[in-house]
């Protein structure tokens, strides 16, 4: 007892220390202040963060874990109790696919001779659903995940970044069936051009990405974007060339069209996969610096608005 009393008598920690000096050390004072020095309690410091931050890539990989689990939730829970499972990947852009080339191939006569309307559409349908499958999950990620947003604290963003990962497998099964597709057809892929097509769908994920961040954040305030989206979305789906080539366009419609990056998107993803002009670099830079643009301003209004998601999701 008398060993361990001493013992805490003499720990730097506990105050025990009279400061006399060690008869193989120095002085009493330097000892002492070596021992507060090491027992210094750790403060931390939590402060708000700058309305204009930008990423905190830190965290984020600090949170990576909770990440995947996301992202893998959504993949489990999507076609749950399903009869085809994940066959509707497939399903659903080979269905849009025959409508089309019902409507505007045979019905409008816009199908060229020697030409794969099918696959024409096909490609422009795998583009436009990695569009708009990002868009509308993302914008839905804050008000779809809101008991855990009012009680866990985690970075926000990880909620709208984990819907990628349904998305890129999406069109990951899209793509091989275009290409098991386009072996029995007339029309064959084009293989020397397939190193656009990362560029061309890695835009679009980018550019509804920063509209699902913009859409999500104004979303927490006011519900009504989440029933005006799904009306604007078939606009700009028919003022987008997907079952259409941009050639088919009227002339005095034709720059109205141009301007629309989504358009360039299709067109470059179609020149990807089945040949064709390839787009203009011009208008290249244009879609990127479009997409850039969306997604620093749907990650700086998510950041500034970040603080009140808890207290009005």
């Amino acid at each position: 007892m008398n060993e361990l009393q001493n013992e805490k008598k003499g720990h730097p920690c506990l105050g025990g220390g009279n400061g006399a000096a060690h008869p193989n050390t120095g002085t009493g004072a330097g000892l002492t202040a070596g021992r507060k020095a090491k027992c210094d309690p750790i403060v931390l410091h939590i402060r708000p963060t700058s309305s204009w931050s930008w990423l905190d890539f830190s965290e984020m990989w600090s949170y990576r874990d909770l990440l995947w689990s996301l992202a893998f939730r959504d993949l489990r829970l999507r076609y749950r109790q399903t009869a085809l499972g994940v066959l509707w990947v497939v399903f659903q852009p080979l269905a849009g696919a025959g409508i089309f080339t019902l409507v505007f191939g045979w019905v409008a006569g816009m199908r060229a001779p020697g030409e794969s309307y099918f696959l024409f559409s096909l490609a422009g349908l795998l583009t436009w659903n990695a569009f708009q499958s990002t868009l509308g999950k993302s914008s839905m990620a804050l008000l779809g995940n809101a008991p855990l947003v009012s009680k866990v604290y985690f970075p926000r963003l990880l909620l709208p970044f984990s819907t990628l990962l349904s998305t890129l497998v999406d069109l990951s099964i899209g793509l091989c069936a275009f290409f098991l597709i386009s072996c029995f057809s007339s029309t064959q892929p084009h293989w020397g051009a397939l190193w656009g097509l990362p560029l061309w769908m890695g835009l679009a994920l980018v550019s509804s990405l920063g509209l699902g961040l913009l859409a999500a954040s104004v979303m927490t305030r006011f519900r009504d974007v989440q029933h005006v989206l799904p009306m604007l979305l078939p606009f700009l789906m028919y003022a987008s060339p997907v079952a259409y080539g941009m050639a088919s366009v009227p002339k005095g419609w034709g720059h109205f069209f141009q301007w629309n990056p989504v358009g360039w998107m299709l067109e470059g993803t179609r020149a990807a996969l089945i040949g064709g002009e390839s787009v203009p670099v011009s208008w290249v830079a244009y879609t990127a610096a479009i997409s850039a643009v969306l997604l620093m301003a749907g990650i700086v209004c998510f950041r500034r608005m970040e603080r009140s998601f808890a207290d009005v999701v």
